[in-house]
């Protein structure tokens, strides 16, 4: 799994699904075959903000948008869901937000052949700062 894929998955679980970076880290290891203990433990401490060199505490990945950045034809969208294939545009990065024209073209019913967000980034993303500034208040 690319770099960049692996931090955006980590920043995700435990900052939008609030998931304990240890569940991400044991489950890259066992299922990843290019599994290090040093990177994948460091990684994962890193992207949920909790390591010795960890990414500041704000700093939350946004799925899309790192989408739209590092992959902005969708090329890796397309190999791995082809079921979103005929989207153009950051309709590819968002079908959730397509306009209903354009996931009917595409053949796509969004909760059938494409599962609704299950979390809401912005929201998710106000909570963890939340969270996060308790924790530094008490420091």
């Amino acid at each position: 799994m690319h770099n960049r894929c692996r931090m955006i998955v980590a920043s995700f679980l435990v900052k939008d699904l609030i998931i304990d970076w240890r569940w991400g880290e044991r489950a890259f290891m066992e299922r990843l075959v290019d599994g290090d203990l040093a990177a994948n433990n460091g990684g994962w401490q890193w992207a949920s903000s909790s390591g010795c060199d960890a990414q500041p505490y704000f700093r939350i990945f946004n799925p899309v948008t790192q989408s739209e950045k590092f992959d902005p034809k969708g090329k890796f969208i397309k190999r791995y869901l082809p079921q979103l294939a005929a989207l153009d545009g950051a309709d590819i990065h968002a079908p959730w937000e397509a306009k209903p024209l354009a996931l009917q073209a595409a053949g796509i019913t969004l909760g059938k052949d494409y599962p609704l967000p299950v979390v809401n980034h912005a929201e998710a993303r106000e909570k963890t700062l939340a969270r996060y500034a308790v924790v530094k208040k008490t420091s």
